[in-house]
């Protein structure tokens, strides 16, 4: 269940399965300036991206779970980009704006019980927190229809020359801290592959060195874009487009009968 606000209400607003097909998923880590982000700008390509990694990807929507102070104002502020949080963060501020106030701005619960690996994709109220955004990630999208995830930036390693994709200054506490998620939901992955299969949710690596190319396939990123535009129209070619006034054409109507039927051999 999500919610949004309008002047000061809260919003039921049913989302689940609103897309289809595949989308990336963008970490932080500094491998992501190796590749070229600006094919992730084309039409056909859908990009998540987690916390401040919207800063330097190209994102269609946002998840952050953290407070707003983690964050940089300028993603949180864009109205192209669908974003969600945990609705508990709904009453902080972003500038002189509540959170709930933002534009393309959506909320979910979210708990720290009830989920495993054995059920991590099931229908429920609330999402997954065990401090660590990438559960969230995925299972968002999931609920937004997503089907088959290409992982970039997510290599799941940190150290202290190699951080973020972005300008950051973590000391070694809270690397070491990281470095514990990580390893944690690491091994979570691996155990959830069978429950993934179960629900037709596809997991392809596009993060060189990531910890899970031991045990997810790995696609490199050029090759991934390439698999997901594949079927995709390469052309926009409005002068194929028929005008109005030919749609009561007998050829129209010849044509539309032959389409009628190619769709119904395809059921």
């Amino acid at each position: 269940m999500f919610f949004r606000f309008d002047k000061g209400t809260r919003i039921p607003v049913d989302l689940n399965n609103m897309f289809s097909g595949s989308c990336f998923i963008a970490g932080g880590h500094p491998s992501l300036l190796k590749e070229n982000l600006k094919l992730l700008k084309q039409p056909g390509i859908q990009v998540i991206s987690m916390n401040n990694t919207a800063s330097v990807v190209p994102t269609d929507i946002w998840v952050g779970v953290d407070k707003v102070d983690c964050y940089s104002e300028r993603i949180l502020l864009n109205p192209k980009i669908m974003k969600f949080s945990m609705i508990s963060r709904r009453d902080l501020m972003v500038g002189d704006k509540l959170m709930k106030e933002l534009s393309n701005m959506y909320f979910f619960g979210a708990t720290e019980n009830h989920f495993n690996i054995h059920n991590f994709l099931n229908p429920h109220r609330d999402m997954w927190w065990i401090k660590n955004v990438f559960p969230i990630a995925l299972q968002l999208s999931y609920r937004l229809g997503f089907r088959k995830i290409y992982l970039i930036g997510c290599s799941f390693n940190i150290s202290k020359d190699s951080q973020y994709s972005y300008k950051t200054n973590l000391d070694d506490q809270q690397i070491n801290w990281n470095k514990k998620t990580y390893r944690n939901f690491v091994e979570k992955m691996k155990l959830m592959k069978p429950h993934f299969k179960e629900k037709d949710f596809e997991i392809i690596s596009c993060t060189p060195n990531s910890l899970l190319n031991e045990f997810y396939p790995f696609m490199k990123f050029e090759d991934a874009i390439k698999e997901v535009l594949k079927d995709f129209p390469k052309e926009y070619d409005t002068d194929k487009c028929l005008h109005s006034s030919e749609m009561a054409s007998e050829k129209y109507k010849d044509i539309e009968k032959l389409k009628e039927i190619v769709r119904k051999k395809n059921i």
